[in-house]
């Protein structure tokens, strides 16, 4: 009898140190992951916003084939010197090869 009623304070008192542990763990790891894809958005986001793709004819944004012409290279850092981009009509044309050949 008095075995089990130690047993059992032991094992409430347990409980309470490792449930607000775990509550803590848990809440860390949510934040941690969710820290990740905020920086996986922010990276996307640049990618998207720093290359010529978005403004092209032959960009598709699906995710099995972004570019009709050149797939391996849209939205990388090789869709800067692009010989087909080609401005969409009424798009923000900017030439990226004329920035691309003053860097050089």
């Amino acid at each position: 009898m008095i075995c089990s009623l130690l047993l059992t304070k032991i094992m409430i008192i347990l409980g309470v140190i490792s449930c607000p542990l775990l509550l803590l763990l848990m809440f860390a790891w949510f934040l941690r992951l969710a820290i990740i894809e905020i920086k996986n958005k922010i990276t996307k986001y640049k990618l998207w916003h720093n290359t010529p793709c978005p403004n092209c004819v032959y960009f598709v944004d699906y995710q099995e084939l972004k570019c009709a012409v050149n797939p391996c290279q849209a939205l990388t850092k090789n869709a800067h010197n692009c010989r087909d981009f080609e401005p969409i009509v009424g798009a923000r044309v900017y030439d990226y090869r004329i920035e691309n050949s003053l860097r050089n």
